[in-house]
């Protein structure tokens, strides 16, 4: 039934039910009134919240529809973020529980350990590089609380912008020291190429997604704090993933980290 009123606390109980269950749902922008962007990210912090109230703590934030193709197609100007949360992080070499997961996809991505907290919402690129403490291969695997995944911006953006689970490399480098702008990806399923990448995908640069969302952070009141993370947002496309999979990630002079799904 549609709710004549915007609901952020009934469409989140819907989204972590779903999560906590591993029992997909039905969409929830049409049903609880979800119109705007501003009101799919009210029902992501209520996600959250609830997240919250089982011990889980914040870990950092990720980056989405950093490709500008894909925002023009979506009629936007800039990406879309969701929140990182403790417990949901492993590292190179580890196995990870499928049922964990509902359907998860996995994407390539830079992450980006901060040392310092900023909030400053005109930072410029170069005090962001001296608030990060390094840079490291990451794995985002990515999960929706949808049946069939989302079809709709609000429904993504609602549903913590399908944050799943992510594993990191072991060896944290100097950003400095690495042309972000030029790394190529390329991801392996049980040891077939599956997926190959480039990090000019990610706004052209992994450095300029995560800046826009330090100073997006900072403006709007929730800095990135020292010890949190960014994951930059894909550098290439999704690929489908399930119980049994070896994966590697090579991301060019950044690294490579290796996992297992079981």
């Amino acid at each position: 039934m549609k709710a004549d009123l915007f609901n952020a606390k009934g469409a989140a109980e819907v989204l972590f039910t779903a999560r906590q269950n591993a029992a997909p749902c039905d969409p929830v922008a049409g049903p609880f009134g979800i119109e705007t962007l501003e009101q799919a990210y009210a029902v992501q912090a209520e996600l959250v919240s609830q997240w919250g109230y089982n011990d889980q703590t914040q870990a950092g934030y990720k980056l989405g529809v950093t490709d500008t193709r894909v925002q023009e197609a979506m009629a936007l100007d800039h990406p879309l973020f969701g929140h990182l949360l403790s417990g949901w992080d492993y590292l190179d070499g580890d196995t990870i529980p499928a049922s964990r997961l509902i359907t998860p996809k996995l994407e390539g991505e830079v992450a980006f350990l901060f040392r310092a907290t900023l909030d400053d919402p005109k930072l410029t690129e170069e005090a962001l590089l001296d608030g990060l403490k390094g840079v490291l291969p990451a794995l985002e695997i990515c999960d929706s609380a949808f049946a069939g995944w989302p079809k709709s911006l609000f429904d993504a953006a609602a549903d913590n912008l399908s944050s799943g689970l992510y594993v990191l490399g072991s060896e944290l480098k100097d950003p400095r020291e690495l042309d972000l702008a030029n790394l190529e990806m390329k991801l392996y399923r049980n040891n077939d190429p599956v997926v190959t990448g480039h990090s000019r995908q990610c706004m052209g640069n992994p450095l300029t997604a995560c800046l826009w969302l330090v100073r997006e952070l900072a403006r709007r009141g929730t800095p990135i704090r020292a010890g949190e993370l960014i994951l930059s947002g894909s550098l290439g496309p999704m690929v489908e993933t399930s119980a049994g999979d070896k994966i590697r990630l090579e991301i060019g002079a950044l690294g490579n980290l290796e996992c297992r799904f079981s």
